[in-house]
């Protein structure tokens, strides 16, 4: 089951609608959830939690389907069933040539860097030229 809300179910069109029905949808829906604008006779000057979530849940989608790149996501996100909305990541397996098993090997380690100084770097800084 998909967490996804329906963008397209939200703004009351259908999938294939064109960036001009969508910002239509979007005002007229706009126009008549938000408490400036509204005209219910039972208001009383108040708006309820699910009136605020309701008007989010709109200019969400809103967002969401009127810029070509995120309503391209969404639509691929919608297709794949049990899509989280993520990006696939290509991955290589290294495999080596031979098919007999392998002994376990241990994990790359390094330890501290050796050095060993040059006849140049025992210098005293005092005895610069």
């Amino acid at each position: 089951m998909s967490t996804q809300p329906d963008h397209y179910a939200t703004l009351h069109v259908s999938p294939d609608a064109t960036a001009r029905e969508i910002t239509r949808a979007y005002r007229s829906l706009l126009r008549t959830h938000h408490p400036d604008t509204r005209q219910r006779a039972d208001d009383g000057g108040t708006t309820s939690a699910a009136d605020l979530q309701e008007l989010h849940a709109i200019m969400q989608a809103y967002v969401v389907l009127s810029d070509p790149g995120k309503r391209a996501a969404y639509d691929r996100a919608r297709r794949t069933p049990g899509s989280t909305g993520g990006t696939p990541v290509k991955v290589r397996f290294h495999r080596s040539g031979s098919t007999a098993p392998q002994r376990e090997q241990s994990p790359l380690s390094f330890g501290p860097s050796r050095w060993d100084p040059s006849p140049r770097n025992l210098r005293s800084p005092r005895s610069n030229p």
